[in-house]
């Protein structure tokens, strides 16, 4: 019994031993120094040459109508093959010798480099959802499939397969219990997130997991890798697979930035775990291009630039010192059409039109260098395989400056992109000294869209600078004339601008406006708040000569506040004669009664605070006459 009891417990510890170090273990243990620091050492890095076996650049797309698959030489826009894919439901992936997708009919398939004929097919096991997949060096592919059973989103099972891209064979798969992301391959390895919180490191050969790595403050979302190496997180941050991880992990040492710009996309790579960004979307050019680099063990952009693509407009940034990103240049496609993909190499950022027109724009200045001839087929995507591309035909176009891109990007006719240009509308929020004039220019532009007037006006009056005071004024003293076609101009923002900077020397100028004829209402009220907000007690005069004049006009019937804003004036800013008017005004039969309201209830607060302010004097008089009367009865005592 004993001999049996022992040979069990050594059974069950081998069991427990051999699964623990199944992959994807639930029981693992994460964060393993040794394990994660010698794992790390071992992985190699992409190198900077194309994936491809023939070694040149090469650029695969995805037409619309019908759905094919082009191969196309970037230099000169050549055409090597077409191939149809009516079924394909991914992005192409390169893989030395092939070319690889996802086939909703056939599964995952195989097509030949040099011919784009198709080679081979592996099918999906029943029930099984393609998620994504990725291709190294050595010519092997990595796909994840997902299973719900019973349609359950708790209890997923996950299918990692490995496969050789010559023929499509399998050369293993693992099967986990929980979600696991697209998977990122490397010569010796393959990284996969799981859970979203784990990046699991599994060895090719062995079949074996290596390591687990545990995210404690935000996720494992997306895996990415270059030459300088390998870098995962999520929109809060990025991380390099150093063997310091574990410490910056601890430390939540991630690479991150400040834009102070509203509507700012924070997408660093597509996510891994979306089954849609695993296909050609709009999400290719909602992103961040930049080249990451590591220096002490920290990641950061190459020279701290990078692009925000929205669409088909770019927008260039570079990071100082203290983390924040400052945008520096503004371009939008300027051929007609749509940005299908993007892609960041070499200090360029190169753009897909829709029409396959191929163009390089400088990462620092956002100037066009490149530009290649396009296709007469309508495209959805494209998948990069460029290496270390340079363009022979260099030619040299200027941008327009900063301001006038956005601006341009902001009144831009096209509907489709109300959230690009918003983002523009938010990053003109630029004043002092040219700000000022922009900020005017748009206002008062016909050509300017009602949305970029909007946000122009807020811009101006919560970023009211003094300095601008000349421009202001300049737009309210035009003069209204018929033939001319000329009046003064953005009057309720120029109002209330100027009452923000308490502007004396706009009083005059107010005044004028005021007791002009063809002044309007709303134009009034604006004007009456400012001067009331200024303090001026020149505006007195104007203020009691307008009210009894236009005390009973019918035409404040219905918009009376700029009478009521004026009666204010003359109870704050006046003296005894205009009290005498608001009590005539109060008494007067022929006053307006929504005027008559609001200066009796403006008096009968002005009489109860006196009332008591005259108890409370009363109270305190009596107070110190009792004090002076119990004082001197005890100072009578004591002489007694």
């Amino acid at each position: 019994m004993i001999k049996r009891s022992i040979i069990t417990t050594l059974l069950t510890v081998a069991i427990l031993g051999c699964s623990s170090q199944r992959p994807f273990d639930r029981d693992t243990v994460p964060n393993k120094p040794d394990r994660v620091k010698s794992s790390v050492k071992n992985i190699d890095f992409l190198s900077n040459k194309v994936i491809n076996s023939t070694g040149s650049e090469l650029i695969i797309m995805q037409s619309k109508m019908p759905k094919a698959a082009i191969a196309v030489q970037p230099q000169d826009g050549k055409v090597l093959w077409t191939t149809d894919t009516p079924d394909a439901k991914s992005k192409y992936i390169v893989a030395r010798n092939s070319v690889v997708y996802y086939d909703k009919k056939y599964g995952v398939r195989g097509l030949s480099l040099e011919s784009g004929k198709h080679l081979w097919s592996h099918k999906l096991e029943n029930r099984h959802n393609f998620l994504g997949m990725h291709a190294s060096y050595d010519g092997q592919i990595g796909f994840v499939s997902i299973f719900k059973p019973m349609t359950s989103v708790l209890n997923q099972v996950s299918h990692l397969t490995l496969l050789d891209s010559a023929n499509g064979d399998e050369i293993w798969t693992i099967e986990a219990q929980g979600r696991m992301g697209r998977p990122y391959l490397t010569n010796d390895h393959v990284l996969v997130p799981f859970k979203s919180q784990y990046l699991v490191i599994i060895n090719k050969k062995s079949k074996k997991e290596i390591a687990r790595i545990k995210v404690k403050n935000g996720e494992v979302r997306f895996i990415q890798g270059n030459s300088q190496g390998i870098f995962f997180g999520d929109k809060t941050g990025v991380y390099a697979l150093t063997p310091q991880i574990l410490q910056q992990i601890e430390a939540g040492k991630k690479f991150d930035f400040d834009t102070g710009l509203e509507r700012f996309e924070k997408r660093f790579a597509s996510d891994h775990y979306n089954k849609i960004m695993s296909d050609y979307s709009a999400f290719d050019v909602r992103m961040l291009h930049g080249n990451f680099v590591i220096e002490d063990g920290m990641v950061h952009y190459k020279d701290n630039l990078f692009v925000f693509n929205l669409f088909k407009y770019f927008f260039g940034f570079k990071i100082n010192d203290k983390g924040n990103a400052r945008l520096k240049w503004a371009v939008s496609s300027d051929f007609g059409t749509n940005v299908v993909a993007t892609f960041c190499k070499n200090g360029m950022v190169f753009y897909l039109t829709a029409k396959g027109k191929l163009v390089g724009l400088e990462l620092e200045t956002g100037r066009r260098l490149f530009e290649a001839p396009g296709l007469n087929k309508e495209l959805r995507g494209a998948t990069f395989d460029l290496g270390q591309f340079k363009p022979k035909n260099i030619q040299v176009s200027q941008t327009a400056s900063l301001l006038d891109s956005l601006t341009e990007i902001a009144n831009d006719r096209d509907t489709r992109f109300a959230f690009a240009k918003k983002f523009a509308i938010a990053s003109l929020a630029v004043v002092g000294g040219k700000g000022v004039s922009r900020l005017l220019k748009i206002i008062t532009s016909e050509k300017s869209s009602p949305l970029l007037k909007q946000r122009a006006k807020e811009d101006l009056i919560s970023h009211h600078d003094p300095k601008g005071l000349p421009l202001y004024l300049d737009l309210l003293e035009k003069p209204y004339d018929y033939i001319l076609k000329s009046k003064p101009q953005a009057v309720k923002v120029m109002a209330k601008v100027l009452a923000k900077i308490e502007s004396k020397e706009a009083v005059p100028v107010l005044i004028k406006l005021l007791k002009h004829h063809q002044t309007s209402k709303n134009e009034l009220l604006e004007i009456s708040k400012a001067l009331l907000e200024i303090g001026d007690k020149k505006c007195i005069r104007p203020f009691r000569e307008f009210i009894l004049a236009y005390r009973a006009d019918p035409e404040f019937k219905r918009d009376i506040h700029a009478l009521q804003k004026m009666a204010e004036g003359l109870f704050k800013l006046g003296g005894p004669r205009e009290r005498q008017v608001l009590i005539f005004l109060a008494r007067d039969s022929k006053t307006l009664p929504r005027l008559k309201e609001y200066v009796v209830r403006m008096l009968k607060k002005t009489r109860s605070k006196a009332g008591k302010q005259s108890t409370d004097k009363k109270t305190k008089s009596t107070d110190k006459k009792t004090k002076s009367t119990e004082e001197n009865s005890k100072k009578e005592s004591a002489q007694k």
